[in-house]
């Protein structure tokens, strides 16, 4: 059993409609949906596909990151990284239980965050960076419930992906130096 319909431009491009299956018994053993057009159209189509699927392949692939090896900061401790895009994405957050660590985060000078209490859920910070060299200064302005003031810290570069741990004393900084 089916109903078809001419579906498309001016009712002419192909049929679509339902279909039953039975078995010689009469009971249903197959139902669904069937679409007929011309082998030249279809196989258009089909091209056009696979042209968009190794598209979006090929675009996910030079998307892909690479994490880089965790680098721990401490008191005075810095940490410098090459880098190819003129914008950095960093993502700041407590790095374990959330005890009431507070710091202060400058971008070349510029306060971004001040006395910020990081929190579990990461905090997504986007900054257009200048030429040459940008210094990126942590300091710990509060050490919660269990010092020292642990941060965790990501910066995303076009393909690399940069874990910091920051592990700091009261009023003590870590510096990470952008060199684009």
């Amino acid at each position: 059993n089916m109903n078809l319909a001419f579906k498309g431009k001016f009712g002419s491009k192909r049929l679509e409609g339902t279909f039953i299956g039975n078995f010689l018994d009469s009971t249903q053993c197959a139902s669904g949906k069937i679409i007929l057009m011309e082998e030249k159209k279809l196989i258009k189509k089909i091209e056009k596909v696979k042209k968009k699927i190794d598209k979006k392949a090929n675009k996910t692939l030079a998307e892909t990151n690479q994490m880089q090896q965790t680098k721990i900061l401490k008191d005075g401790g810095n940490f410098t990284v090459k880098w190819e895009s003129n914008k950095v994405k960093l993502y700041i957050w407590d790095a374990n239980q959330e005890d009431g660590d507070k710091i202060t985060l400058k971008i070349n000078g510029d306060i971004i965050l001040h006395d910020f209490e990081t929190k579990n859920k990461r905090k997504k910070l986007k900054y257009q960076l200048e030429d040459g060299e940008n210094i990126i200064e942590i300091t710990s302005t509060n050490l919660g419930a269990s010092p020292p003031n642990t941060s965790r810290i990501e910066l995303v570069d076009s393909k690399t992906k940069y874990p910091i741990i920051t592990q700091l004393e009261l009023g003590k900084s870590a510096i990470i130096k952008i060199v684009k």
